[in-house]
């Protein structure tokens, strides 16, 4: 299947004029999987679908792949089978047409590009242009969003085919999709078990990570919205990707509300696991938990010791041995501790083999989780020590 075949049967399962029966539904579960705006009923029922959509700024001979436009928001969508394959500043002039599409509308909502590829990459720099971080390939995530087939994409299908009658001709299409995605993202049965045991394993994790939890510690969780706090590593997003060819690093992140930094960062908590992608930052993959700083300015973790060490050396808000040690190489998380099963081991997702035989039965994940929890404990005391 080629782009806009991908696309067209999208746009088929979301238009009105296409899918008259379900559309609507099937876009309250595109906006809850793949936008992330929580659209009010109103929003939702303003909305309008363009294929190929082009403009003044935008040329027919490069149009946008497919445009949503409600009473609020321009949102725009680019699919890609592969990556690497934009013109130069296509992606930028999309979001700059976006931004003037938002102005005109008078929306306080920031412009927002969704780019769709199986893996979930961001576009190559040629492409985002000026939205580009500076450390490429870091994109600003605030103005592109990476979405994947993997993930986003399959969860919404199968979400669509959960709720779906099965004399509905619709299903079809959706039962298409799927398969498509299937097809082409690859999975081996193997991988699906430990992404099995991944999910049980983050969940059973963040259930402990309860309301009485974060007020003893000083926490606070994010929504479901995107950009917030945890958005950008959200486990239930990233385990799908996790034995993609992209960059994967599932997580729980909380806020730590005591941490003064400048106006525009946050200290961050941080439990997840790596999946060894950008292996020029020789980051291990071991499960493990620390603390990062997120900021705002370029809505991204930073990384660079010349960034991290002049906001928390000598301030007293992490215990300065953990500033000491702190290496580019840990990818910017701070305080970095490896966490360990019930018998010590340490957790290696990636290793497919040692996952399956470490957590056999829930009783393993929960000895895990228990003894997890413990070091978790220890590491925020050292922080509230300080």
């Amino acid at each position: 299947m080629i782009e806009t075949e991908l696309r067209d049967l999208v746009y088929e399962l979301l238009s009105p004029i296409k899918n008259p029966k379900c559309c609507r539904l099937y876009l309250e579960l595109f906006d809850k999987h793949v936008l992330r705006l929580e659209m009010s009923a109103e929003e939702l029922d303003s909305a309008k679908f363009y294929k190929e959509r082009h403009t003044r700024l935008i040329p027919s001979s490069r149009p946008m792949d497919l445009v949503i436009t409600t009473s609020k928001r321009f949102i725009p969508l680019e699919f890609k089978m592969e990556n690497g394959y934009d013109r130069d500043g296509q992606c930028y002039d999309y979001w700059q047409e976006t931004k003037s599409q938002m102005s005109i509308k008078r929306s306080a909502e920031p412009p927002v590009l969704y780019y769709l590829s199986p893996q979930g990459y961001f576009p190559e720099i040629n492409s985002a242009g000026k939205l580009g971080y500076d450390d490429y390939p870091f994109i600003r995530s605030d103005k592109i969003d990476d979405v994947s087939f993997r993930s986003e994409l399959l969860h919404w299908v199968e979400d669509c085919l959960a709720q779906t009658p099965k004399n509905f001709p619709c299903r079809k299409k959706l039962e298409q999709l799927r398969d498509e995605i299937f097809s082409i993202i690859g999975k081996t049965d193997f991988q699906r078990q430990v992404e099995n045991i991944m999910r049980k394993f983050f969940t059973a994790l963040d259930n402990l990570f309860d309301e009485k939890f974060c007020g003893e510690h000083h926490l606070k969780r994010g929504g479901n919205r995107r950009a917030e706090i945890g958005d950008a590593y959200d486990y239930k997003r990233f385990i799908d990707r996790f034995f993609g060819r992209a960059f994967s690093w599932p997580s729980i992140c909380l806020q730590c509300t005591d941490a003064k930094l400048d106006a525009d960062k946050e200290l961050w908590f941080r439990v997840g696991c790596y999946n060894d992608r950008f292996s020029y930052l020789d980051e291990s993959k071991a499960f493990c938990a620390g603390f990062m700083i997120f900021s705002h300015k370029v809505k991204q973790g930073l990384y660079k010791e010349t960034d991290i060490k002049p906001l928390l050396d000598g301030k007293n808000i992490l215990p300065q041995e953990f500033v000491d040690e702190y290496d580019e190489k840990f990818n910017g998380l701070v305080g970095r501790k490896n966490l360990h099963d019930a018998h010590g081991n340490t957790i290696d997702f990636y290793d497919v083999d040692k996952t399956l035989s470490q957590f056999r039965t829930q009783e393993d994940i929960d000895g895990a989780v228990k003894n997890i929890m413990t070091k978790i404990e220890t590491l925020l005391r050292r922080l509230a020590c300080e």
